[in-house]
This record gives structure tokens, C-alpha cells and sequence, in this order.
């Protein structure tokens, strides 16, 4: 039964990403000219779990200031056409969508779902950094909290990495007509909620 309830809360978010992406206008990799940035995301995943490291290894859970917490960002949700690069693809993506894969023709329905598995990871993620800082600056640097929500933040930052390497390798091997079959194949999340003191509202938890 819990098992049901965390995959119809994942169903829930996939659905109302995905129907908010029905109604916008199909994009292709023809506009690279536009392009406002070119960001390699291994490395800026790899630089937020060492800045992660870096500040508990400063701080600690001792009380700090507002200038020392680090600011949660999204990888994927840019105002800007933005090219990020993932093992070898170069996703074309703006305002939390991928809108193309340079080089490849995907059906439109492999570019939603692989939006829906990246979106829902970066926003995970953007939210536990987010907690993190809410936990210092109520004062309420209980260890086990910080600790708890820290092992979760990395955890959502490697499943991310894992998944970009999962759909890079699904791509290699799997022609157009197969992608999207394969794509909803992948494993789902590890999914519970939670309850943080401090927040208004529960969080999605991933555990291994």
C-alpha cells in the first residue's frame, strides 16, 4: 500500500507537468543561434555536491550566517534558451522543459517524459537545499535534521546524474520509434513525504 501511495504521487506530479506541456508549441534544435548559455551539467552537478561537502565540512550544524548558506538553484528551470550537456547530449531546454537533443530527432512524447524524470529530480532537489537553509535560519540546527536532509539533497543530485547517464545510454542503444517504451521503463523513484519542523508543507523524499 505505501508502495501504491508513493507512485501515485509521482503519477501525480508526471501528470500535471505533462499536461501543462501539451499546450505549448513544439520547439526543434533549429534555433541553437539563440542559445543564451552553454552549461556542461556533469561538472555543475559535480560542483554542487562539492560545494555541499565543502560548506558542512566549514559549518557544520553550527548556527551561521545568511551570506554563508549556499543558494539552492535549478539545473533545468531557465528563463533563458540554455544548451546543458549530459554525457555526450546536448539538451536544448528552457522554462523547465527540454525542448530538443541536438543531432536527434526525438518524438515528442520522449522529450515530455524525459522532461518529466529531470524537472521532477532538479525541483526535488531545489527543495531540500531549500529546507537546509530554512533549518539554520530558524535556529533549529538540530544534527539529525541537517543531517537527514543533507544525505537526501546528495542523494537527489546522484539519482539525477545516474538517470541523465540511464537516458543517454537508453538513446545509444534504441532507435526513435522504441525510445519512448523504453523511457517509461525506467524505474521509478523511491518515493515517501515527509514532515519538516519549520515548513509549511510536507516534502518528497527519495531513499535508496
Amino acid at each position: 500500500m505505501k508502495r501504491l501511495f508513493r507512485l501515485s504521487i509521482f503519477a501525480a506530479i508526471l501528470t500535471s507537468n505533462a499536461f501543462a506541456q501539451q499546450n505549448e508549441p513544439n520547439y526543434t534544435a533549429s534555433s541553437l543561434s539563440e542559445v543564451y548559455e552553454s552549461i556542461d551539467g556533469n561538472k555543475l552537478i559535480k560542483k554542487m555536491i562539492s560545494a555541499k561537502h565543502e560548506f558542512n565540512k566549514k559549518h557544520g550544524s553550527k548556527p551561521v550566517s545568511l551570506s554563508d548558506l549556499p543558494v539552492p538553484q535549478h539545473i533545468f528551470n531557465r528563463n533563458k534558451l540554455t544548451l546543458i550537456t549530459f554525457d555526450g547530449l546536448d539538451y536544448l531546454i528552457q522554462n523547465n522543459r527540454v525542448l530538443a537533443i541536438k543531432g536527434l530527432n526525438l518524438p515528442d512524447d520522449a522529450l515530455i517524459l524525459i522532461t518529466e524524470k529531470l524537472t521532477f529530480l532538479d525541483q526535488v532537489q531545489f527543495d531540500y537545499n531549500q529546507k537546509i537553509n530554512l533549518v539554520y535560519t530558524n535556529g533549529e540546527s538540530k544534527v539529525q535534521n541537517i543531517r537527514n536532509l543533507d544525505k537526501w539533497y546528495l542523494l537527489t543530485l546522484r539519482i539525477l546524474s545516474s538517470t541523465v547517464n540511464d537516458i543517454a545510454a537508453l538513446i545509444k542503444r534504441h532507435d526513435t520509434s522504441s525510445l519512448t517504451a523504453n523511457l517509461i521503463k525506467m524505474p521509478i523513484p523511491n518515493i515517501d513525504v515527509i514532515n519538516i519542523p519549520g515548513s509549511t508543507k510536507p516534502i518528497i523524499k527519495l531513499v535508496n
